[in-house]
């Protein structure tokens, strides 16, 4: 089966995720509420829509804040009642879009989103368990937690859901027997605890200690000493040859200690990447791996944007390496009267290579200028989305008696002034 693009997609085609890889797949989403709420930032608008699946077993938010409104289908009850809102709400729509992917079907349906917005602030929703049985009563209780209608009855954070998720995952696990395998464990040799009572004085006993004790061949009574305590002769000359090699064997290890362990290993290049795999790569290497806040890129969406520090650079194994995720899209830059070329360059470095050009008069700036862009600047759009710029095509209106230009007029229609351009 091909991997679905969204969650959307993925419940339309199966319309139930069972478990435990809906447990799964909604930590792996917690992961990434988690990190965005730590940064302030909230969601608005969780529904199966603006979750993406940007690897197998990955799955991440998109489109944060886009929405201050929220959809009817999934909005907390707080939200809908316009009072003040925090991380609590984005956890209450998470845990609908849990709901309906447990079960099939969201808690509230209805015709008008007046009365679905009725129904999250005022109506319990049905036991998940009532609709599928198969759900466990662990599951049950986490997504109804997540549902309550008073915040401070949810859960707290998304680490702490994220927690009550992973903690139904092993039972779910439990239940499967587990896989039976050709090679069955050998059994420990009997140990004696209380080892038989053995007089020295025959040589029966002497070698029945010596097994009992080091599991070693036992030598004749009397045999010779061992030979690593009988002295060698000494050969004349060597000593100092072997002295001289052990030296040099010291220098080499510190000398590759210096190398490797002192000054550390060069950071492998992960940018362009996805996280999963950029992660397993530096982790191979002996550096372990924190995620910083995301940024806005070309890259596509969950590729690793930047990594801090850069690739090549030297650090000792077990450094952190930070990685900032491409959001997949890039911000429109100000380029409000700058030349039209100056302005297209700009636009095609960040990948917006779409541009149409609208010629508008303008008092303010001079001919060949950009007066505007739409979307306005700073808006974030995907790479190679159509932009408007705005350029000034000349004098708005007369110098000489302030009429307003006629469209393609080269001179006033008033008092004949023409326009330079």
């Amino acid at each position: 089966m091909a991997r679905a693009q969204t969650l959307a997609d993925l419940l339309a085609e199966r319309r139930v995720v069972p478990s435990p890889e809906l447990e799964n797949i909604f930590v792996s989403i917690l992961d990434d509420l988690a990190h965005a709420h730590s940064q302030g930032r909230l969601h608005g608008d969780i529904k199966p829509k603006k979750i993406v699946q940007v690897e197998d077993g990955v799955w991440r938010l998109i489109d944060y804040g886009v929405s201050r409104v929220g959809t009817a289908r999934y909005i907390a009850p707080e939200k809908a009642q316009r009072k003040s809102v925090d991380a609590r709400a984005d956890l209450y729509s998470l845990g609908v879009v849990l709901y309906e992917a447990a079960t099939g079907k969201p808690p509230f349906e209805a015709e008008l989103g007046a009365d679905l917005i009725r129904a999250h602030i005022e109506q319990p929703p049905p036991a998940p368990r009532s609709i599928r049985p198969e759900i466990t009563p662990e599951l049950e209780k986490v997504i109804l937690k997540a549902l309550a209608k008073k915040p401070e009855e949810r859960f707290q954070t998304a680490k702490d859901f994220r927690a009550a998720l992973l903690a139904v995952i092993p039972k779910e696990l439990e239940k499967k027997p587990a896989p039976i395998t050709s090679e069955q464990p050998r059994p420990e040799p009997i140990k004696m605890t209380q080892p038989p009572r053995q007089t020295e004085s025959t040589p029966a006993a002497a070698v029945s200690k010596s097994v009992m004790s080091t599991a070693r061949p036992v030598s004749p009574p009397k045999a010779a000493p061992p030979v690593a305590a009988v002295p060698l002769p000494r050969e004349r000359g060597r000593g100092p040859l072997v002295w001289i090699v052990l030296a040099g064997l010291i220098l080499v290890a510190v000398g590759s200690w210096l190398i490797i362990g002192g000054q550390g290993k060069p950071i492998p290049d992960v940018q362009g990447v996805y996280q999963a795999e950029a992660q397993k790569k530096l982790e191979d290497a002996g550096f372990r791996v924190e995620l910083a806040e995301d940024k806005d890129d070309t890259f596509a969406l969950g590729k690793v944007a930047e990594q801090i520090p850069s690739a090549g650079t030297k650090m000792k194994k077990g450094g952190v390496v930070k990685l900032r995720l491409s959001t997949g899209l890039v911000s429109i830059p100000d380029v409000t009267g700058v030349a039209e070329a100056v302005a297209r360059n700009q636009l095609l470095k960040i990948g917006l290579d779409s541009v149409v050009v609208v010629r508008e008069y303008s008092d303010q700036y001079r001919t060949g200028v950009v007066i505007g862009i739409e979307p306005r600047a700073g808006a974030k759009l995907k790479p190679h989305t159509g932009v408007k710029l705005k350029v000034a095509a000349g004098r708005a209106t007369c110098p000489a008696c302030g009429a307003k230009r006629e469209p393609g007029a080269q001179f006033c229609t008033r008092c004949g002034y023409r326009f330079e351009d």
